[in-house]
């Protein structure tokens, strides 16, 4: 009786289990209460219970969760129950076992029990015998292992491998076995399977052509060399039918980001990802639509909208012990850092995306943290750390990826900031050859000209330099601001001293535009630079004064100490509070700001459609408001 109820837990169902009467249940859990074992028709305490469990012989005990499966089957309990029961039962031949063991993982998954979700997947596929079915399972439990270590499931894609040949293995379930090569640097392997997928895709149905639709559009923008190897499924053919919500988030986000690394970003897409990942919860979607969409917008400039979604998805990531997901969200989160020039944060993430799985779980992906690693710590001066992080040794794999393009563009900037320069320069070109013959030659991405161009310049190639930086500049779309930015920062390190302070303002607007901390404390250094160069010594050290405030902000710790010595002066003024220039009204602040700057009357006007005469207006009632002599206290 004791045995009994420690695997059900409570008493209905002893006596089915047991084989006895109701009425020497009742008497015998009678007698266990009155010796203080039982309290409310349990046991008072879970060590008496692991203490019966205990002394049961094995087989005895298999036997009795044998019974309570099939006891709870019978009563139609919960599916999660009756898998906890089955994972300690003997076999059970009976129809009912493996799709109950099925929908118990799947709901398990939902909820974030992963390692609960495996263990009934695992179950399931050594009793299954219908070899169709156990590679789907096989695609289940590798999908699940991937939420904890995308290393876990590498042991069974031989198994997948063989079922696919054997014709066994499908579908969406051969994408997922083709997408698990990638990740591992298989590219071999994953040919052999795309290249069968192709090959049946006329037979296939419809939501396995939007499968491959979506597959095809991923290549593109992370795997390009592969895209040969599986056939284009018309787009207009798979919009046409019905696909699930689910595949229909999929193309929707891919899409997004094949559109942004190939061609730029479309606005019609960006509202479309923003609003998948407004509406939905990670365990709703596939980690890919995540990423896809977190992406499109990180490399289309929208880095503010990005980074609070990312760390809505992070923070669910961790609530539902999810690592392998945490560490994509962080490597992300730290590609999102870099372009808005926080360093500290950038650092911290990829650390974190680092250290939550291991780096040989990363696969060629391992690109992306690492080269975040290596820009924050660079920018920060801190070139020891950084050579530790370079010496790590990656897939070879990996330089045929976007992560590879991410990782040598991160080299690059390393070598430039050790004046490393022939080396600086071979990484960029590298990064650039590879990015055009694969169609991704997109600045908002990867600026490798503009990174080429400075190396140029600083080994005093300037010929060479500034057709790279006017490439670069060419290339970039209207909505690059960033990119644009900092393409006319370097624009100006090669034009007339003169030209130098209009070229580097329009730079300073452009990247306070994008957001970049970083970028734009670079540009206005140089600004500071340019004035300097033209004997107006007064605007040079107010203009360094913010240079070296947004220095500061980035810990960039190299630009710091160089602008700490230009703004060395007892000529600067003290910057007035916020309460002070809150008495400037709205027009009178967009006069001050672009006069401070360093604008003409006459450019002031022109960019407000103001008259000149209003202009001077302004800034007279700004001037006496403030307090101040002139237009060189305005900075």
């Amino acid at each position: 009786m004791a045995q009994g109820l420690a695997i059900l837990g409570a008493r209905e169902g002893l006596e089915e289990l047991l084989g006895l009467p109701g009425f020497d249940v009742s008497r015998e859990l009678d007698a266990m209460a009155a010796i203080g074992l039982l309290d409310s028709g349990t046991f008072r305490h879970e060590a008496v219970r692991s203490a019966v469990l205990a002394g049961t012989e094995l087989a005895r005990r298999r036997e009795l969760y044998r019974g309570a499966a099939e006891l709870a089957y019978t009563r139609g309990l919960p599916p999660c129950v009756v898998a906890d029961l089955l994972l300690h039962a003997t076999t059970i031949n009976a129809s009912w076992v493996v799709p109950t063991l099925e929908e118990a993982a799947m709901i398990a998954l939902r909820e974030g029990r992963v390692e609960e979700a495996i263990s009934y997947l695992k179950l399931a596929w050594r009793e299954c015998a219908d070899e169709s079915r156990r590679a789907k399972i096989m695609t289940m439990l590798v999908r699940a292992q991937w939420r904890l270590n995308p290393a876990a499931p590498a042991g069974h894609l031989d198994l997948l491998t063989e079922a696919l040949t054997k014709g066994s293995l499908r579908g969406s379930d051969a994408i997922v076995l083709a997408r698990a090569l990638l990740w591992h640097g298989r590219f071999d392997d994953a040919r052999e399977v795309l290249e069968r997928l192709t090959a049946e895709m006329d037979a296939a149905d419809h939501e396995t052509r939007a499968e491959l639709l979506v597959t095809q559009l991923w290549l593109r923008a992370t795997h390009p060399p592969l895209v040969a190897h599986t056939r284009y499924p018309r787009k207009a053919d798979v919009l046409a039918g019905m696909v699930s919500g689910a595949v229909s988030r999929r193309m929707e986000s891919t899409l997004a980001l094949a559109e942004v690394v190939t061609r730029g970003p479309r606005e019609a897409s960006l509202r479309t990802v923003e609003r998948i990942l407004e509406n939905t919860h990670l365990d709703e979607m596939s980690m890919d639509v995540v990423e896809n969409s977190l992406l499109a917008l990180t490399y289309a400039g929208r880095c503010g909208r990005a980074a609070p979604l990312c760390d809505q998805f992070s923070a669910e990531a961790s609530a539902r012990q999810a690592p392998s997901r945490q560490a994509r969200l962080a490597a992300i989160r730290a590609e999102i850092s870099i372009r808005q020039g926080d360093l500290p944060a950038a650092e911290r993430h990829a650390r974190t995306a680092l250290e939550t799985i291991p780096m040989s779980s990363w696969g060629v992906a391992i690109g992306g943290p690492l080269a975040s690693m290596i820009n924050a710590l660079t920018a920060m001066g801190r070139q020891d750390a950084v050579r530790e992080y370079l010496d790590r040794p990656v897939p070879k794999a990996m330089f045929e990826t976007r992560y590879g393009l991410h990782y040598l563009h991160a080299r690059g900037r390393y070598n430039l900031a050790a004046e490393s320069f022939t080396l600086a320069i071979h990484d960029f070109l590298r990064c650039g050859d590879l990015m055009t013959a694969w169609g991704l030659d997109n600045p908002s991405m990867i600026p490798w000209r503009a990174d080429a161009g400075e190396a140029c310049l600083r080994v005093g190639q300037a010929e060479e330099a500034m057709h790279l930086i006017e490439g670069h500049l060419a290339a970039c779309d209207h909505a690059a601001h960033r990119a644009r930015g900092i393409g006319l920062r370097l624009r100006a390190a090669g034009a007339e001293p003169q030209r130098r302070p209009a070229l580097l303002r329009q730079a300073t607007e452009y990247l306070q535009l994008a957001g970049d901390k970083y970028e734009l404390a670079r540009a206005l250094s140089d600004l500071a630079e340019a004035y300097d160069a033209l004997g107006d010594g007064r605007r040079s050290r107010t203009i360094a004064g913010r240079a070296l405030a947004a220095a500061e902000e980035c810990h960039a710790t190299p630009m710091i100490s160089a602008l700490s010595r230009a703004t060395e002066s007892d000529d600067v003024p003290a910057p007035l509070s916020g309460a002070v220039i809150g008495t400037l009204s709205g027009a009178e602040r967009r006069v001050a700001a672009l006069a401070a700057a360093g604008y003409a009357n006459h450019e002031i006007a022109d960019k407000l459609y103001i008259t000149v005469s209003t202009v001077e207006q302004h800034l007279t009632r700004t001037y006496r408001k403030l307090n101040i002599t002139g237009r060189a206290d305005l900075p």
